[in-house]
């Protein structure tokens, strides 16, 4: 989609060499994007257009989104967390994790926001034992700090909310590199894995921007910080797939524009007789048309981790104990 703030952007984007700099400068261009109705009202609505969107494999591994904007530099999206059908606020949604060479700026645009962690940068994890030493260097709330930025290679955590949330975030690589415009070029991904490979070999991940051969995510166990490679600790989520997820996604969706007060009629009657529309989009499309309540939608309580879920305070001591 594309508004005036979203040209703001490209062009602070195209102007600022120094990417730290840039989501200094975009974090409250975040903010009026999410305080504006009409903003909310078009980006729906772009969405419920977008097929490509409306017919991905929804997987337990998705975090519910909706596209705003992407191009070679950046892309911003907005990620929406239900809390705990329990409410529970020491237990976390994913296990702690950074994001390789990318930069995340988030703005708590919606509902009472997360609680996060942030750590020590790199991390060094024991290949053959698995366990680690993760600091924690700041905890803070959303609703206290609603725009602010992670790091790149910077391990951070997020507490599942107290009520149904959503953050506008804005993502780019750490640095420019004359390789960006690749990632986007449909030939080379055809070939990403061997081409990932020959560039591991090569030993050039940093620059060609790329994740590293072996990324870990970590949970406490016993007072201490153990790692998982992420691909371990993924599998099981990217594996569910199908008809419930499927559902969950689109219902989720729906409740956030229902929270967000959309209820544009005629653009829902129509997105109802498109053929072109999944399915199971619409019955919460025609819950919107008749002003019925759609129910809310709620995290999933356990992870791939030993224990089945983590406590924050489980967190905190094996962070005393590194």
């Amino acid at each position: 989609m594309k508004n005036d703030t979203i040209d703001q952007i490209i062009n602070l984007s195209d102007q600022i060499q120094d990417r730290r700099e840039l989501h200094k400068l975009v974090g409250p261009l975040l903010e009026k994007m999410g305080n504006d109705p009409e903003f909310w009202t078009q980006l729906f609505e772009e969405n419920l257009r977008d097929y490509k969107h409306l017919n991905r494999e929804w997987s337990e591994f998705n975090i519910p989104f909706f596209y705003v904007f992407e191009n070679n530099d950046f892309f911003i999206k907005v990620h929406i967390f239900p809390s705990l059908e329990s409410k529970k606020t020491n237990i976390l949604c994913s296990a702690i994790h950074h994001h390789n060479n990318y930069l995340l700026t988030s703005y708590a645009a919606h509902g009472s926001g997360y609680e996060t962690f942030l750590f020590d940068y790199n991390p060094t994890t024991d290949p053959t034992t698995k366990s680690a030493k993760l600091k924690i260097t700041k905890q803070f709330y959303q609703r206290d700090q609603r725009i602010h930025m992670v790091d790149s290679w910077q391990p951070h955590a997020v507490i599942n909310p107290t009520s149904f949330s959503a953050t506008l975030v804005f993502w780019t690589p750490d640095e420019k590199r004359s390789t960006d415009k690749l990632r986007s070029n449909k030939i080379l991904k055809a070939f990403k894995i061997p081409i990932r490979k020959l560039i591991y070999l090569f030993k050039l991940e940093n620059k060609y921007g790329i994740a590293a051969k072996e990324t870990y995510q970590w949970y406490p166990n016993n007072g201490k910080f153990i790692g998982v490679l992420e691909e371990e600790f993924f599998a099981p989520t990217k594996a569910k797939t199908g008809k419930v997820v499927d559902e969950y996604s689109a219902q989720t969706l729906f409740y956030f524009m229902q929270e967000k007060g959309y209820r544009n009629i005629r653009f829902l009657e129509n997105f109802l007789k498109d053929t072109n529309v999944p399915d199971y989009y619409k019955p919460f499309a025609k819950k919107l048309i008749n002003n019925e309540s759609i129910p809310e939608t709620y995290a999933k309580p356990e992870i791939n981790v030993p224990n089945k879920f983590i406590l924050k305070e489980e967190i905190i001591e094996a962070s005393k104990n590194s």
